[in-house]
């Protein structure tokens, strides 16, 4: 491991400089906007999953007392918008692709009101087939969910037809050639249920609409910049005309990162001349946001008596619900990790995405991750059983080393994967059998590559020699105190002397969505740069002050002076006089960065179970989390953020489903249905960072993202720990006491 820097603010744990605004309730969050005037809206949703609207009227709704507006499709552009493929309207046209897709939206003076109202407004559908298995949609003859998909606007290469929506297919070597050196083959079939991410708050969005058409949305999100351009699409308006304020996030996990809410509540801000606030209740937000794409995987590994591993054949079907969203080539980002972290010399992936007729899909922490993983690494536990060899032992046999050629990206710059390996044996007990009956371990390997979006950021000193930052994004994960960290570092001040400031879309530097494990690489690069910008302006003003050289000068604690006489100085506070007054303005400078290119992120998880073998539970006892972090820019985060991703990962694992009837229905919308982990069932999340700061490319310090792969094998070492405590296999998600026991019957 490379030596690490002793800095004297980055690398420390330093606690969010935001803690005490939200746990005193000062946050503003969405349902905390009120304007004056403000009306409150409803959204009338499908209760079919596939029907064709045979009839909509809204009068007897329109007639009643309190009601201002009501809007359908006729009020809402006729080009359909989207992500990548533009398959989608605000409310739904001819017919309806998912229970709870809208069909029309009132905004009333009190939300009962506009309840009532919607019970008023009559619709006839004439029911069709559901379309639910992501594998029978590619069938030929399969009922289509859009029937005019030719006619969307979409890129050329994403191989569509009829419910494909993506097919993606990679070839590495002759895997035939593979199949016919390998001594044994192993063949499996996984499927993964559909996951909704579960965050705290609900989607909420406020629109109010100037009398000169200018458009300022209040809204829940990821990303206002993404939401704008989403937005400024979908009403077919100007950018220009768009003003996105992000409000305080209650959790998102890749369910805020697209439009739910906003289309319609500006539509009705337009007509009515008034704001518009629209809440979506826990039902509404389970049956119409963007939940985690369900799947099914087909595994065929060729593999030597010595455990070498010489060709694989996979195939997978997942799921992406009636819409797009943001299925930007999905099937080919994962078709390119179904080799997991080894070395496979012939490799042949097909992968399809398919339309259903079910919420639309998209990001949830790692798209596409949790689910090929639960499948490749129990793959290769039943690998290593069929072969006679340690699991752990067959992934080191097995493992990536640095600078080999893989279909991931580079991984020159990736942590030692053996090494981490044998650390999480150590860290675990491994090598020592867990006490008492019923109780086994069992181990995930996976990867994440993270690079980094375009962005920008920008400093200035303030008179009194504090620090501001002006960003665009969005703090989902406590990236502004990492912010703060850095130009505190860079400044030579306490973090306490930075501020960090989210601006709105008319006003701050653009910026990418918090997602992806990006925002720390392209926003803490971004920031870096700009605040030493920032520092070589003053180091100059200093210089010529002090008649000086600049390479004789050091800045520390809010003072700039001149190396070995500490006493010739000047303090930020005169700096900022003398820049204001001598040298062209206030002191300010930002920075612009381009995509940054990605990095590999090894994560090992190891979790010990113990399965009841009366009723099939599934307690997990301790769960030991090893992953590549690049450089902590701040551990106490970065130690969250695993433990958070892995107790996420134990609820993907063990319970959580999103659950349909061969209608297209869902019937579990509620918290109480759909059952998150909670305090009883989460054990002690043991993190272990793996520091090897990145060496080359752009990046703060060496750091790499971490919000992504802490869920990413959390399922498959609870799959294997089961085998080992037991010796069933559930071969799907999530991993429920039902399956358990009918694997324990059908063993015995």
């Amino acid at each position: 491991m490379r030596a690490m820097p002793d800095y004297a603010v980055v690398g420390k744990p330093i606690a969010r400089i935001d803690a005490d605004v939200r746990v005193t309730g000062k946050a503003v969050f969405g349902d905390d906007v009120q304007l004056p005037g403000l009306l409150h809206g409803k959204i009338l949703r499908s209760p079919h999953a596939h029907a064709r609207i045979v009839r909509l009227d809204t009068r007897k709704a329109e007639r009643l007392p309190g009601v201002k507006a009501i809007v359908t499709a006729k009020e809402a552009p006729e080009t359909p918008s989207g992500g990548v493929i533009k398959d989608r309207w605000i409310f739904a046209r001819e017919k309806v692709r998912y229970m709870g897709e809208p069909i029309a939206a009132v905004a009333a003076t009190d939300a009962h009101i506009a309840e009532d109202a919607l019970a008023l407004i009559e619709v006839e559908y004439e029911p069709l087939p559901a379309v639910i298995d992501p594998r029978q949609a590619a069938e030929p003859g399969a009922v289509l969910v859009h029937e005019a998909w030719e006619s969307y606007r979409a890129p050329d290469n994403l191989g569509r037809k009829g419910n494909i929506v993506n097919y993606a297919e990679v070839k590495v070597g002759d895997v035939e050639r593979g199949f016919q050196e390998a001594d044994r083959t192993f063949e499996s079939r996984y499927e993964v249920a559909m996951a909704h991410q579960g965050y705290i708050e609900p989607h909420v969005a406020v629109a109010k609409v100037d009398a000169d058409g200018k458009i300022t949305v209040w809204t829940t999100t990821q990303g206002q910049f993404t939401i704008r351009n989403y937005l400024a699409e979908a009403l077919q308006t100007s950018h220009s005309k768009i003003r996105l304020i992000g409000t305080e996030i209650g959790g998102g996990f890749g369910g805020k990162n697209t439009l739910v809410l906003e289309p319609p509540a500006v539509l009705l801000a337009r007509k009515t001349g008034r704001p518009v606030k629209i809440i979506m209740d826990r039902e509404e937000d389970f049956l119409s946001t963007t939940p985690r794409r369900p799947c099914i995987i087909e595994i065929k590994t060729g593999v030597k008596r010595d455990g070498t591993i010489v060709a694989r054949h996979s195939k997978f079907w997942f799921g992406t619900g009636a819409y797009a969203t943001a299925a930007f080539n999905f099937a080919g980002n994962v078709a390119n990790r179904m080799s997991g972290p080894y070395r496979i010399p012939h490799i042949l992936t097909q992968g399809y995405v398919m339309y259903t007729t079910q919420p639309p899909c998209a990001a949830f922490r790692a798209p596409g991750s949790p689910q090929i993983f639960f499948a490749l690494e129990q793959h290769m536990d039943e690998m290593a059983h069929g072969l006679g060899i340690d699991p752990l032992e067959f992934r080191k046999k097995n493992a990536l080393k640095k600078g080999d050629p893989t279909t991931i990206g580079p991984t020159q710059d990736a942590a030692d994967l053996v090494m981490m390996l044998e650390r999480a044996a150590e860290e675990s007990g491994w090598r020592t059998r867990p006490k008492g009956k019923n109780r086994g371990r069992g181990i995930g390997c996976a990867f994440w590559t993270s690079g980094g979006m375009p962005g920008s950021n920008a400093v200035k000193l303030n008179e009194d020699g504090s620090v501001s930052v002006m960003t665009g994004s969005v703090d989902v994960t406590g990236t502004h105190t990492t912010l703060a960290q850095i130009v505190a570092e860079e400044m030579g001040l306490g973090v306490n002397r930075v501020q960090v400031t989210t601006g709105d879309t008319d006003v701050a530097p653009v910026a990418p969505i918090s997602a992806g494990s990006n925002i720390a690489r392209s926003m803490g690069y971004t920031v870096k740069k700009a605040t030493e910008a920032l520092k070589q302006q003053l180091l100059e003003t200093a210089a010529d002050a002090l008649e000086a050289n600049v390479n004789d000068l050091d800045i520390k604690d809010g003072r700039v002076f001149v190396k070995g006489t500490p006493d010739r100085g000047l303090t930020l506070r005169e700096l900022y006089s003398r820049s204001a007054t001598q040298r062209g303005g206030p002191p300010l400078a930002s920075f612009s960065s381009k995509n940054l290119p990605p990095s590999v992120n090894y994560a090992i998880q190891v979790a010990e179970v113990e399965v009841d073998p009366e009723t099939g539970e599934v307690k997990v006892l301790d769960l030991t989390a090893v992953h590549d972090v690049g450089f902590a820019l701040n551990p106490l985060s970065v130690e969250g953020q695993i433990q958070g991703g892995a107790v996420q990962g134990l609820g993907y694992a063990l319970s959580e489903e999103m659950k349909f009837d061969s209608n297209g229905r869902l019937m579990n919308p509620h918290l109480l249905d759909y059952k998150l982990p909670s305090i009883l069932d989460v054990p002690k999340v043991k993190p272990v960072l793996i520091e090897e700061p990145l060496a080359s490319g752009p990046t703060p310090y060496g750091a790499k993202g971490i919000g992504e792969p802490p869920i990413v094998p959390t399922a498959a070492a609870v799959a294997n720990a089961i085998y080992d405590a037991v010796g069933v296999r559930v071969y799907s998600l999530p991993l429920t006491p039902e399956k358990v026991l009918k694997a324990l019957k059908e063993k015995h």
